[in-house]
């Protein structure tokens, strides 16, 4: 089976050189160029699964391809590397359809997961066959134990039937908010771990050693996240609980140029961009996810009417 490509772009040598080992590593066949124009070039040849690219670079900033590669594939994937200063270009890439971002310098376990995660839920979409265009409502509930969180699955469910309100585009990023908020559940609701104790351990390395440790804890065992779906032509609608102590959502800066450094993860960043809203109960241990619908199923329409009753018709 052919491996999936990935496509980097960057100007400077070693940054590719170090995308490339840590892709390589994560299973993927990585393909360079050194500026927009020839990552325009490369990505009509090769049709890479997932773009990598930097946000200040010589001839092509990354916002403006990501604009061109959306031109050539709306369904496009697009990660972008920035760095401090970057701000104000970030945001209007985030909120133009790149998917996610690597804040320099970056760690290889946060790459090869947020690539791995993204190209897997692309992937996972490629099932039309199983998405029911005339559904008028779907509703779903999951409960999962803490020490099996293994949100794929979940995600694909609740996805499956999003095909018919929802562009592909907008479900990659329904997908990558539900899973943000769900490792925030996991992580930061039901097994303790505050963000500047997560930020701690990615910076010397032991992040996923205290992750493993906290599983482990028999405590822990016996919690679970409680997820609620309601998918209808109007919106979807999701809630995630988790069994934990909450925290203050109300000191959460404001999505703006000034505060996009202020946020401890990209979890509730990008979810706020990828979601209509983002709301959390008195608490703080659930999250409820809202994202309007109606476009797609209008598309829908045009591109599939339904066939017109002859008077003759009882």
């Amino acid at each position: 089976m052919p491996r999936h490509k990935i496509l980097i772009v960057d100007d400077q040598d070693f940054i590719c050189d170090i995308l490339i080992r840590f892709v390589s590593k994560a299973g993927f066949e990585a393909i360079t160029a050194s500026n927009g124009l020839e990552a325009i070039e490369l990505y009509k040849m090769e049709s890479p699964a997932l773009v990598i690219s930097d946000i200040i670079m010589p001839k092509m900033n990354g916002l403006s391809l990501l604009s061109e590669i959306k031109k050539i594939d709306p369904q496009a994937l697009v990660i972008l590397i920035t760095g401090y200063g970057n701000e104000e270009i970030l945001l209007k890439a985030l909120r133009g359809g790149a998917i996610n971002f690597f804040r320099k310098p970056f760690r290889v376990e946060e790459v090869i997961e947020v690539v791995t995660h993204a190209v897997r839920h692309k992937s996972a979409h490629e099932y039309k066959e199983l998405v029911c265009p005339d559904i008028t409502e779907d509703k779903k509930s999951f409960t999962i134990p803490v020490q099996e969180a293994n949100i794929l699955p979940i995600v694909n469910q609740i996805a499956i039937n999003c095909g018919a309100f929802f562009s592909p585009s907008e479900i990659i990023n329904i997908k990558i908010g539900i899973e943000e908020m769900f490792t925030n559940a996991v992580e930061h609701g039901s097994l303790g771990i505050g963000f500047d104790t997560k930020r701690k351990g990615l910076l010397e390395g032991n992040f996923y050693s205290l992750l493993k440790k906290k599983m482990e804890d028999p405590v822990t065992a016996e919690k679970k996240i409680h997820i609620t779906t309601h998918l209808t032509p109007q919106e979807l609608i999701i809630t995630i609980k988790d069994e934990g102590e909450g925290f203050d959502w109300k000191n959460l800066p404001v999505i703006s140029t000034e505060n996009i450094q202020h946020f401890n993860g990209r979890g509730i960043l990008l979810t706020k961009i990828f979601f209509d809203r983002v709301e959390y109960n008195k608490k703080g241990n659930m999250v409820t996810l809202g994202k309007a619908a109606g476009q797609q199923r209008k598309e829908n329409k045009i591109k599939n009417p339904l066939p017109q009753r002859s008077k003759t018709q009882s």
